[in-house]
């Protein structure tokens, strides 16, 4: 372990920036169309407390998964990721867990504003969002130790962040908005698939089963080519622009059947950057 990391180096590397693409990409999707069927009404503020919210959300799962799963001995010497700000010894538990309840903080006061914008419902919404990021990695089950961690993403990065932000602005659901909510679970799924395919030796050691342990490498790989392409083809039904998202994809699959162990860490950055770029081109695909 090393501690010679100055303080916003350490914090900056915990709150891990290059997952953000993976909550940032759905909003800004759910956010596109909610503006284009709003018929005028759409409402900056209620966006920017999406934005907040989603990723102080995002922000919290990070911290308090480098918590945790130090304390649980996850993390060790032969972890192939990026090292974590508890196991190098550059934040404390308490350091960490005390930035985890202020980020919720900020959560949830920008998730108030949805609340009393939106109703009972995101009330609910709000609540599942902080147990689901405190359970992904903390508590008796943790999500993440217990092959949840994909459908946990599919559902909140996914569906409840296109479909919730959508509703927020047209109180309804659209058909495209539900249709492009999956397709961005699927991606954002395939960002935790392949960091689970990358440290699946060190979960085992750690008695942590995810989706790769139970399948196996050679099938998750086929379920990632699947959560690329999948989004990628259908994209390509809403705009030309889908194509340069299938060669991304094609090209991202071919890596993840030609690479293993820490040069998976590469395709993990780029997993979650094709996420955003894929959003891009879904919104510039539609303003041409």
């Amino acid at each position: 372990m090393t501690t010679n990391v100055a303080p916003w180096v350490a914090w900056w590397l915990a709150i891990r920036p290059k997952t953000l693409p993976a909550v940032i990409a759905p909003v800004l999707t759910g956010q596109f169309l909610a503006y284009c069927h709003s018929s005028g009404s759409f409402d900056k503020a209620i966006f920017a407390c999406i934005l907040i919210c989603a990723v102080c959300l995002q922000i919290a799962v990070n911290l308090a998964n480098d918590v945790f799963d130090f304390k649980r001995g996850v993390d060790s010497s032969d972890r192939l990721g990026p090292r974590r700000a508890a196991h190098q010894g550059w934040l404390t538990p308490q350091q960490l867990m005390r930035a985890v309840l202020w980020v919720l903080l900020v959560a949830v006061i920008s998730g108030a504003v949805l609340v009393l914008h939106g109703g009972w419902l995101f009330l609910l919404f709000g609540i599942a969002s902080v147990i689901a990021a405190l359970a992904y990695s903390a508590g008796p089950w943790p999500l993440s130790s217990n092959a949840l961690g994909e459908i946990t993403v599919f559902l909140f990065f996914g569906l409840l962040a296109v479909c919730g932000g959508y509703y927020l602005h047209t109180f309804d659901v659209s058909p495209q908005a539900w249709r492009i909510g999956v397709m961005m679970g699927f991606l954002t799924a395939a960002i935790m698939l392949v960091n689970n395919l990358r440290d699946r030796v060190s979960d085992e050691k750690a008695d942590k089963t995810t989706l790769v342990i139970l399948v196996g490498p050679t099938y998750a790989r086929g379920i990632y080519s699947l959560m690329l392409l999948a989004p990628s083809s259908w994209l390509i039904t809403e705009t030309v622009l889908g194509w340069l998202a299938l060669i991304l994809a094609l090209g991202l699959c071919w890596r993840v059947f030609h690479n293993d162990g820490a040069k998976l860490n590469q395709l993990l950055a780029q997993t979650a950057a094709f996420c955003l770029v894929y959003a891009l081109l879904f919104v510039a695909g539609h303003l041409l």
